[in-house]
């Protein structure tokens, strides 16, 4: 139902028509549109009312997840482009959204950037997501960019999960763990989760006696 609702199984073409309801609607991306992520992200996704976000938070974190679909286009050499979508579940009290691409996936760029073909996918997986870390060359700066990301996610006591190859990263209010799968994904997946709560998140620097982040 959730699938019918978010109009992936419509673009699979399933006969019934999608509608808004709980879900972040499903988004195919041939080639990055960075205005229409942004609208995406903000209205689609942190924009519904489900998480009480301040204004300045929101544009931090849409801007970082923009870096996800931007690191799937420029590094993960997919020619069938990043595919999203996600829901709202009102009794789990959560809210998911996930980006999928199906290209080269993370420990391979890691691996090629460090010269080591031979690094584990969940040790290339931890490198990646150190503050600073990129694959980028020269003194271009970037890279996936998921500090700000990874501590709301830690005080909002959601999770933040990356599958790729047979390396899995799994960011919640316990920590970071990095770790070794038997099965093996050919990309990158990213799920985002988020806690839907009555607290207003905002940044310390807006901070006053209702924002906690």
């Amino acid at each position: 139902m959730n699938l019918k609702q978010n109009g992936f199984m419509y673009a699979f073409n399933a006969v019934e028509k999608p509608w808004l309801g709980n879900s972040i609607p499903y988004r195919e991306d041939l080639s990055e549109d960075r205005d229409g992520l942004i609208h995406y992200l903000a209205e689609d996704w942190l924009g519904r009312g489900w998480v009480h976000v301040s204004n300045i938070l929101t544009a931090v974190i849409v801007g970082i997840t923009c870096e996800i679909y931007a690191n799937a286009f420029e590094h993960g050499k997919t020619n069938i482009g990043v595919f999203s979508c996600g829901q709202h579940f009102p009794r789990l009290k959560e809210l998911n959204l996930t980006v999928v691409d199906f290209g080269v996936g993370i420990p391979q760029n890691v691996r090629d950037f460090v010269k080591n073909n031979d690094l584990p996918a969940d040790e290339a997986l931890k490198w990646a997501f150190q503050k600073g870390a990129t694959t980028r060359g020269g003194q271009v700066t970037g890279g996936i960019g998921l500090d700000y990301l990874k501590q709301f996610v830690h005080i909002n006591k959601g999770k933040l999960q990356i599958l790729s190859h047979d390396g899995c990263a799994t960011i919640d209010e316990n920590g970071e763990v990095y770790e070794k799968k038997q099965s093996f994904f050919g990309g990158t997946l990213v799920n985002i989760t988020l806690l839907c709560d009555e607290s207003l998140y905002a940044l310390d620097f807006e901070a006053d006696d209702e924002l906690l982040f």
